[in-house]
């Protein structure tokens, strides 16, 4: 009852900001200025609502729903942090992005990147955008990978600490749904793996993200034997 209370106000906070701009737009006496600004509102308060819908979406879906690729989860990472410097007000944030050893195999990656997008999301809502700085590891593991997404910014409030995974909690976040770190839960043990908060406090927060790696196509396959791992190290930041 209270999830359904709590979505039912969400889509009606949203519909009621895009019947509200979308009346002011039709005076005449607006410049271009103010229609654009309110152009952007309703926009906002559409993409809130697809969000919302699509979060609702994936708890339906079972592990079956998966679609695994062959893939380098490298590849994946570099894609989400290039749609994060998207949003002009992330721009000035460096984002880090460190290797070692291989990170190739069996995913499913457009369920995966919507996993890290949240991740960096949140780190990036997290930092001081003129100072904040954000690194995503990825450490090679038996059978799979280790993401470690960390910020320098101003910790998880302890009140929530314990119910971080669970559906709408948030917390100081005005357009926040509360369901993208248990979107992120449950795609990644859909694929057999854990996602956790490693550490938080003032100085920052790390999320540690252990993802399954098969040769084959089928999540819970017993992958093959690997090479042995190689060190590599590739950065990527902001201009």
């Amino acid at each position: 009852m209270q999830q359904a209370s709590s979505i039912s106000h969400d889509l009606r906070h949203s519909l009621a900001a895009i019947v509200a701009n979308a009346e002011f737009l039709c005076e005449s006496r607006l410049s271009s200025d103010q229609r654009e600004e309110l152009y952007q509102e309703i926009r906002a308060a559409v993409n809130q609502m697809t969000d919302l819908i699509d979060s609702l979406l994936e708890f339906s879906r079972t592990r079956e729903s998966l679609r695994p690729t062959f893939g380098n989860v490298s590849d994946s990472v570099g894609r989400v942090v290039q749609t994060i410097r998207l949003h002009p007000e992330f721009q000035q944030i460096r984002i880090t992005i460190t290797q070692q050893g291989h990170s190739s195999g069996w995913f499913d990656a457009k369920k995966l990147e919507r996993a890290l997008y949240n991740l960096l999301l949140n780190a990036c809502e997290a930092v001081v955008p003129e100072a904040g700085d954000i690194e995503v590891q990825l450490n090679e593991v038996r059978n799979g990978v280790e993401i470690r997404v960390s910020d320098t910014g101003r910790g998880i409030p302890e009140l929530i600490r314990s119910q971080l995974f669970e559906p709408f909690v948030s917390h100081g976040k005005e357009n926040g749904t509360g369901l993208g770190l248990t979107v992120v839960q449950k795609i990644v043990q859909d694929h057999g793996g854990d996602v956790i908060v490693e550490k938080t406090s003032a100085e920052g927060t790390v999320f540690r993200l252990l993802l399954p790696l098969t040769s084959s196509s089928e999540p819970g396959q017993e992958p093959k034997p690997r090479r042995p791992p190689m060190a590599r190290t590739e950065q990527s930041q902001s201009e």
